[in-house]
C-alpha cells in the first residue's frame, strides 16, 4: 500500500472524511504515526534482504545495496558463507583470499521514512495492516476515556499481531547450527 492508501484506511476506521478537504488537516499528524509505526515494526522484526553486489580487489561497496545497512549477517557465493570483516568504514566490507566477482550480502536495513503520498513503505506487505491499525491507535489515544480505551485494546492487538509475524519474517539461519569442521 502506498501512503495515501494507508491514510485513507486509517481515515475510514476512523469515520473521518477522507475528501479533499478532510485529507489535509490528518496527512501530517497520521503520515508521523505511519513512519512511528515503521519504526517500530523495524525494530521488532528485524527485516532483512539478500541482494547481489560486487567483490572487487578483496573489497565490497555497501552503499551500491538498494537498501541502507544497519548490520551485515552473510557474504554468500553459490550458497557458500564467505568469512568477512567491516573495512576502513561501515560502507565496505573486507574479505581474504576470495577471487573477485559476484556475491549475495545478507543484511539487515533500514526502512526509509514514508514522505510521498506514491510512497510504499519498504517493509513486507503482511505489515502494512499493522501500520494501519497502530495509526488508528495512536490517533484515538489523545480522544476521551472511551477514545483511550479502544487504543490501548487496539495497540494490544497490534503487539499480539507484531508478536505473530516476527516468527514467520525471521532472520535466515537465525535458529540454526553450522558446523564448520
Amino acid at each position: 500500500m502506498t501512503l495515501s492508501e494507508l491514510i485513507n484506511h486509517a481515515l475510514a476506521e476512523l469515520e473521518h472524511p477522507a475528501d479533499s478537504a478532510g485529507l489535509p488537516l490528518w496527512r501530517d499528524k497520521l503520515t508521523g504515526f505511519a513512519n512511528d509505526a515503521i519504526d517500530d515494526l523495524t525494530r521488532t522484526l528485524r527485516p532483512w534482504r539478500r541482494d547481489p553486489a560486487v567483490l572487487r580487489d578483496g573489497t565490497i561497496d555497501l552503499s551500491t545495496l538498494p537498501y541502507t545497512v544497519s548490520k551485515v549477517l552473510g557474504v554468500e557465493r553459490d550458497g557458500r558463507r564467505i568469512p568477512f570483516y567491516y573495512g576502513a568504514s561501515t560502507e565496505t566490507l573486507r574479505t581474504k583470499g576470495v577471487k573477485d566477482g559476484p556475491v549475495d550480502v545478507v543484511y539487515r536495513y533500514l526502512p526509509e521514512p514514508l514522505h510521498a503520498p506514491n510512497d510504499v513503505p519498504q517493509l513486507p506487505p503482511a505489515c502494512h495492516a499493522l501500520i494501519v491499525q497502530y495509526m488508528v491507535a495512536r490517533f484515538t489515544m489523545h480522544n476521551d476515556a472511551q477514545g483511550q480505551s479502544h487504543a490501548n485494546m487496539m495497540l494490544s492487538l497490534y503487539e499480539q499481531r507484531k508478536r505473530r509475524l516476527r516468527m514467520n519474517l525471521d532472520e535466515p539461519e537465525g535458529y540454526s547450527i553450522q558446523n564448520r569442521w
